[in-house]
């Protein structure tokens, strides 16, 4: 019988290491390494590298964002009603707002874990099962801390106010304690305000979402079984809406003048 060799580690030479247990041998780690299919997010990133273009898939799907804003646009969405042009797509203005969030959210290297994706997964009432996806900006793994970056304008006076912290954002991170909490520990939850000048940090209590989350969905999916239109939940937020003038027209919604039309000028609702 072929004597083996018994170590517990190896060199990258192939050498044999000190000895420390009686468990592993060197045939025994090569035996166990078994060949499988390439990752399917390294196959995705590749083929979008190469320019293939993937569906994006809606129905029964939602992001924790959609959640935790107007439920009517989320409605829109999953009855696949076309979205329609801002007004003030191209100004100069709004295109260095999205550029300059894009520049500030480069804050999230400060960590190692960032922009963590999470696929959550809700039972509905009818035995079928939405899913949630989330993605976390920075955790970091000393203080089990999961923090939120939001990007904006004005921080010190938007406090003074008493417009930060937001409601929605609050409801944000706390969805994202939900979610996230069964895979890696989560002590503390916080949300990162930053504009051009000044970072204010806001602790937010953690509270167990599972059953909001549901609700939330739940209600969304009703409405799209029984062809009902839920109210809209108007905020400073519908300016941006991509479906103004169609939820105008469904009424209980926004009560300012769209500022977004249909694209080319008609009415494509579905």
């Amino acid at each position: 019988m072929e004597n083996k060799k018994t170590i517990q580690s190896v060199h990258a030479d192939g050498s044999d290491g000190e000895k420390i247990s009686a468990n592993i041998t060197t045939q025994s780690l090569l035996e166990e390494a078994v060949e499988i299919d390439t990752p399917k997010g390294i196959v995705n990133f590749l083929q979008k590298r190469n320019g293939t273009k993937f569906p994006y898939l809606t129905k029964h799907r939602y992001s924790v964002t959609d959640l935790v804003h107007c439920q009517r646009k989320s409605l829109y969405k999953q009855l696949g009603v076309n979205q329609e042009e801002l007004l003030e797509d191209r100004s100069i203005e709004g295109m260095w707002s999205t550029v300059r969030g894009d520049f500030l959210h480069n804050m999230t290297y400060a960590y190692k874990w960032r922009e963590i994706d999470m696929e959550y997964n809700v039972p509905l009432n009818d035995g079928r099962e939405a899913m949630v996806i989330g993605r976390l900006d920075m955790y970091d793994w000393k203080t089990k801390t999961v923090m939120d970056l939001k990007s904006t304008k004005n921080v010190q006076w938007q406090i003074k106010k008493g417009f930060l912290p937001k409601l929605e954002h609050i409801l944000q991170v706390q969805c994202y304690g939900t979610m996230f909490e069964q895979y890696i520990p989560i002590e503390n939850l916080n949300i990162v305000y930053v504009d051009n000048s000044d970072i204010v940090t806001y602790n937010i209590q953690k509270h167990d979402l599972t059953n909001w989350i549901k609700t939330r969905i739940q209600e969304i999916e009703n409405a799209v079984d029984d062809k009902q239109m839920i109210n809209g939940e108007p905020s400073g937020l519908c300016q941006f809406c991509r479906y103004q003038t169609k939820c105008q027209g469904d009424g209980n919604g926004i009560e300012h003048t769209p500022m977004s039309a249909p694209k080319g000028g008609s009415d494509e609702k579905k």
